[in-house]
């Protein structure tokens, strides 16, 4: 179950701990005021994850929160029922051994169901969930873990009466984990939508180039019985000249910048709107076709940042003073590096440490940074503004990209 949620490392010596962690933990026995098993669960399972899996603290530490009071209530109830039952039995060896027997069989029934129910829903959060729905999932089961705990480490005589609590916990957490399929749906529809309307742009520059090649074919015969007649007339200057403004007027409008195609014609979409807007731009990207970064989300870097560096070049009154660069590449150690800088004259708004749009209508602007701060997140990367009175610099870093 732990390794349908996050990955775990590669290394022999980390599958072994996992799998004698797997056997220790949840078979632990918890009685009434148990505070050295109930503690030293809570310590193993944490250190289990820190560092035997990969991702976040923050992924790490609220997956804990959700496993963790699961395996205590669980072995709390156990231990209580099979002491009652053998109690009222009459205490005797076959007795033991069955409800010994029935403790084992309750243990891998209820694992093997929480597995075949939500390993559909989890197997995708690791790589969808960012540090902010990590967190938020970890607060929800953070109530259950601490009251299990004091619940257990106080425990009245009269134990029967915690046991409600005990099974709160168990329904809060399996319910967590029904939220936790819910949020990679809702992830999962967003990504769809977002890849959707990269597909979009996709065709509309295949539209725009098929297009382009249509007129030049409808107008060729007519070019050429120009240049025919030029030459007849003996005119070769006025030829040569017609035919080189032909030529630039025919130029390739689609540029290769990099092997992913989708990225490609978005990149050439953005490229010829800010050739458009008379707005110097240079391109410098070395990446390959596949890397480890959804294409979505690769998209949404480059769209975002472009979308408001062309925004902010076209509040500039004076063309020439108009500029971008953009530069994205993957070193040989796997990094992604991305750096986009554009020239500006409008003032930097920052509320609550986000950046705020000068539109009017604020509410529908100012959206992109947020997104894209967003899509860094999910990769464990960081991202970097800086600006000054004449330009606006964003620099961002992923690992692992290869």
């Amino acid at each position: 179950m732990l390794c349908c949620i996050l990955p775990k490392k590669e290394g022999r010596f980390f599958h072994t701990l996992i799998f004698i962690s797997g056997v220790f933990i949840p078979s632990m026995v918890i009685d009434p005021n148990d505070m050295f098993n109930v503690t030293l669960a809570f310590i193993w399972l944490l250190l289990l994850m820190l560092l035997c899996f990969k991702g976040s603290v923050i992924s790490k530490l609220s997956v804990t929160a959700v496993i963790y009071p699961l395996i205590i209530a669980l072995n709390f109830l156990i231990s209580e029922l099979s002491l009652s039952i053998w109690l009222a039995g009459g205490k005797t060896f076959v007795l033991d051994m069955s409800v010994s027997l029935a403790d084992g069989f309750i243990h891998i029934l209820f694992w093997y169901m929480i597995y075949r129910t939500f390993v559909s829903k989890v197997r995708q959060a690791s790589r969808l969930y960012s540090q902010n729905t990590w967190l938020l999932l970890g607060i929800i089961c953070l109530a259950s873990l601490v009251s299990i705990t004091v619940c257990i480490y106080y425990t009245p005589e009269e134990t029967y009466k915690i046991w409600p609590c005990a099974v709160a916990c168990m329904v809060t957490n399996i319910g967590s984990l029904y939220l936790a399929g819910y949020f990679v749906n809702a992830i999962q529809h967003e990504t769809e939508q977002s890849s959707l309307k990269l597909q979009r742009v996709y065709y509309e520059e295949l539209e725009r180039n098929q297009a382009e090649i249509r007129r030049f074919r409808h107008d060729m015969n007519h070019h050429l019985m120009i240049i025919r007649d030029l030459f007849d007339q003996g005119d070769k200057d006025a030829a040569h000249a017609y035919f080189r403004e032909l030529e630039s007027q025919i130029a390739p409008q689609n540029r290769c910048f990099c092997k992913n195609s989708v990225l490609n014609a978005v990149l050439n979409s953005k490229y010829n709107k800010a050739k458009d807007c008379s707005i110097d731009c240079f391109f410098r990207i070395d990446l390959p076709e596949f890397t480890t970064i959804d294409q979505v989300s690769l998209c949404s870097i480059f769209a975002n940042t472009l979308d408001n560096a062309i925004e902010a070049s076209l509040k500039i009154p004076e063309p020439e003073k108009r500029k971008l660069s953009l530069k994205a590449r993957i070193a040989e150690n796997g990094f992604f590096s991305y750096e986009i800088k554009n020239a500006k004259i409008n003032a930097v708004t920052i509320e609550k440490g986000k950046y705020i749009s000068d539109k009017k209508n604020k509410s529908e602007h100012g959206l992109g940074l947020t997104s894209l701060q967003r899509t860094v997140e999910k990769y464990n990367g960081t991202i970097s503004i800086s600006y000054d009175e004449t330009s606006f610099t964003v620099v961002i870093l992923i690992g692992y990209a290869l």
